[in-house]
């Protein structure tokens, strides 16, 4: 694969990153988190947004790493090492959602649990042919 298709598609991945943000606040009120978290003690609701809070600047940055500056995934040494780690964090989010997240839940919810298990499987192979791409 040649390096300007590279770059589109990190530049594709930080589209679909710009629209995980999005749709980190559009999940908050379909969830319920406030109603949700009513009952836990104040502690752990402010560690659940904190948590929350930091995931959305992590996609956020990584976001705009890939629209505003797509080639550093491609360069050798920590380029790779950062695509190789965004690859296994988003392969993870895979494993996650296949192993942890209730069944019938996502039998629920089958459409959102399919198009979410392709964003993250997308993004998991951006990076992961980032990390590896002319060696």
């Amino acid at each position: 694969m040649n390096v300007e298709m590279n770059l589109w598609i990190l530049r594709l991945a930080g589209l679909i990153c710009v629209g995980l943000v999005v749709a980190n606040f559009v999940a908050a009120p379909r969830l319920g988190y406030g109603r949700n978290l009513a009952g836990a003690g104040n502690l752990v609701r402010q560690i659940f947004y904190v948590h929350c809070g930091y995931i959305v600047m992590l996609i956020s940055g990584l976001a705009i790493l890939c629209l505003g500056w797509p080639g550093l995934f491609l360069e050798e040494g920590m380029g790779r090492v950062v695509s190789g780690f965004f690859a296994v964090f988003w392969g993870s989010r895979v494993v996650v959602q296949l192993t942890y997240y209730d069944k019938a839940e996502r039998r629920k919810e089958r459409l959102w649990d399919v198009f979410f298990l392709l964003v993250f499987l997308t993004l998991a192979a951006i990076f992961a042919t980032a990390t590896f791409t002319n060696l």
